[in-house]
């Protein structure tokens, strides 16, 4: 798979001129290495959260537990709205303030990741969502 480095510059000669500033928008921020040691504690934190609400059993059709679920799990952390918490179909994400943390929780998976939030992200969303568009 091609590549683009953070400079701009191309790896690979066959991909358009203008690939790099193209794709821009779904870059993520840089993460120091504090930064992400404290994205992984809050993902810790996130993960036995979830994890409860997959103990709890009641996922719906193809294993999803409802938005409804998770944001209470979420919420008792503290997370909400205010922290970029972005949840739809067995995903989640949340912008620590330093970190995303973005993953899903289905009956049969729970994941996380820590990773910097987007130049351009998904409208609607919350910094820590991939835009799907362009910009």
């Amino acid at each position: 798979m091609p590549s683009v480095t953070g400079t701009g510059q191309v790896e690979n000669e066959e991909l358009a001129p203008h690939h790099a500033e193209n794709h821009a928008y779904r870059r993520q921020g840089p993460l120091t290495a504090e930064k992400r040691v404290r994205g992984e504690a809050s993902a810790k934190l996130i993960r036995k959260e979830l994890e409860k609400v997959r103990q709890e059993d009641g996922a719906g059709e193809y294993g999803v537990f409802s938005d409804e679920r998770i944001a209470a799990a979420l919420k008792r952390l503290g997370c909400g709205r205010e922290h970029g918490v972005y949840i739809g179909n067995g995903f989640y994400s949340v912008h620590t303030g330093v970190t995303c943390v973005s993953g899903r929780v289905t009956k049969d998976e729970l994941t996380s990741e820590v990773h910097g939030a987007y130049a351009e992200p998904q409208p609607g969303t919350g910094p820590c969502v991939e835009n799907r568009g362009g910009h």
